[in-house]
C-alpha cells in the first residue's frame, strides 16, 4: 500500500537533481549506469529517505488493511514475524466496547499517541525532502 507513495516521491526527489550534474558526468566520460548511481541516486539520497519516512508515517495511520494483515493478536510476541496489533487496530477494535472511564481515555490517548509519531515521522520526512529540494535548486 504504501510502495506506490514511496516510488512517486522517490521519483520526484531523482527528477529534482539538476540536469548540469547528469550531463556534467556524462561528459566526462561516466555511462548512464555510472551516472544514475554515483552521481544521481547519491545526490538525492535524503529525498529517497523521506519518501520511506512518509509511506511508514502513512503505514501507521492505516488500519483497517494492517489490522487484516498482520493478524489481529494483541499478545505480544518475540518474533517480528508472529501476528501482532497496531495503534490503529486497537483503537479501531476496542473502541466500541470500550466501558466504564479508565478504558476509553486508554484508547484517546493511544490515538494522541499515533498522532503524535505520525506528525514527527511527517515532519522529518518533509524536512530531508526539502533538503533535497532545495540542495538541487541551487546555482553555483
Amino acid at each position: 500500500m504504501t510502495v506506490p507513495f514511496i516510488i512517486s516521491v522517490s521519483r520526484e526527489s531523482l527528477l529534482a537533481v539538476p540536469r548540469e550534474q547528469r550531463e556534467a558526468a556524462l561528459a566526462l566520460g561516466a555511462t548512464r549506469w555510472e551516472t544514475t548511481w554515483q552521481i544521481v541516486v547519491p545526490y538525492a539520497k535524503l529525498g529517497i529517505l523521506g519518501s520511506i519516512f512518509l509511506g511508514l508515517a502513512r503505514a501507521l495511520g492505516e488500519t483497517m488493511a494492517v489490522t487484516m494483515v498482520i493478524g489481529n493478536d494483541p499478545k505480544a510476541h518475540v518474533s517480528l514475524l508472529a501476528s501482532g496489533y497496531s495503534i490503529a487496530a486497537v483503537i479501531a477494535n476496542e473502541f466500541a466496547e470500550a466501558g466504564g472511564r479508565l478504558h476509553p481515555s486508554a484508547l484517546v490517548e493511544l490515538g494522541l499517541v499515533l498522532f503524535g509519531l505520525t506528525i514527527v515521522i511527517n515532519g522529518l520526512a518533509r524536512l530531508m525532502i526539502v533538503a533535497t529540494t532545495s540542495k538541487g535548486s541551487k546555482r553555483s
